[in-house]
């Protein structure tokens, strides 16, 4: 079992991945509560390819294209600690150093097994 199918063996985190509608590519990342990377699942390894586990932590801010980098961690701040929407369109850099544009929306939840606030993060390719 991968760690990011660990992350989802409670209920409701199989129910919120059960009420998506996701895209063909779409990236999933799940959070903790102060915003840090936790597990990627495989998709999102596939697209990152070797440096994916560089992403956990804070990490993925470098996978983001320079120009969009700033917004993206400002947007996620206000996020995370100011229960605001995270919603916003940018750029990924994929493992072959191309960039893909992506639409990215953070869905808040709490996790009754953990006791905590944790984050899923949704990127759906726009170019698909």
């Amino acid at each position: 079992m991968s760690e990011f199918a660990h992350h989802f063996q409670h209920d409701a985190f199989r129910e919120l991945i059960g009420s998506l509608t996701l895209a063909d590519g779409a990236l999933l990342v799940l959070c903790g509560p102060n915003g840090d990377n936790l597990a990627i699942c495989d998709s999102t390894r596939r697209y990152f390819g070797p440096v994916a586990s560089r992403m956990l932590g804070s990490g993925w801010i470098s996978a983001i294209h320079p120009d969009d980098q700033l917004l993206a961690a400002d947007t996620w701040l206000r996020a995370v600690f100011h229960d605001e929407a995270y919603d916003l369109q940018l750029r990924y850099r994929r493992h072959d150093g191309n960039y893909r544009a992506f639409a990215v929306k953070a869905i808040r939840f709490f996790e009754r097994h953990a006791q905590e606030t944790r984050w899923l993060v949704v990127s759906e390719p726009l170019d698909k």
